[in-house]
């Protein structure tokens, strides 16, 4: 196979693969298997390419839609959950710093009785 931007005609390219293929009369030279057409090659799909992107902005705009919906129905609870949620995790949080605190203050006395009886 070619590792380089074929021609347009099998025919036509110049690569050693290529020479090759046709020099020794390999089947595969004469059907054009040697070197793929090229947009098979790499060559940029350009449609595809706006194609994708419109898709992309499409559904972008869909986002912002529902976003927008979401916000106007749904604001108030939302800030309600959001609250209280956050009111949870910061119990959470301080509940599990008291806890960590309270075992290695455990651990402290743990560590001294241990060192006491080894005495």
């Amino acid at each position: 196979m070619c590792l380089r931007t074929p021609a347009a005609d099998p025919a036509d390219c110049d690569c050693y693969e290529c020479v090759e293929a046709r020099r020794g009369g390999a089947a595969e030279a004469r059907a054009g298997a040697c070197c793929p057409p090229p947009a098979e090659a790499g060559a940029p799909d350009v449609l595809g390419s706006w194609r994708g992107a419109f898709q992309e902005a499409y559904r972008e705009v869909q986002l912002e839609i529902f976003k927008a919906k979401i916000k106007k129905e749904l604001s108030k609870t939302m800030e309600k959950t959001a609250d209280l949620v956050l009111e949870t995790m910061l119990a959470d949080i301080q509940e599990s710093s008291r806890r960590a605190r309270t075992d290695k203050e455990l651990r402290a006395k743990l560590a001294k009785i241990v060192e006491s009886a080894g005495d």
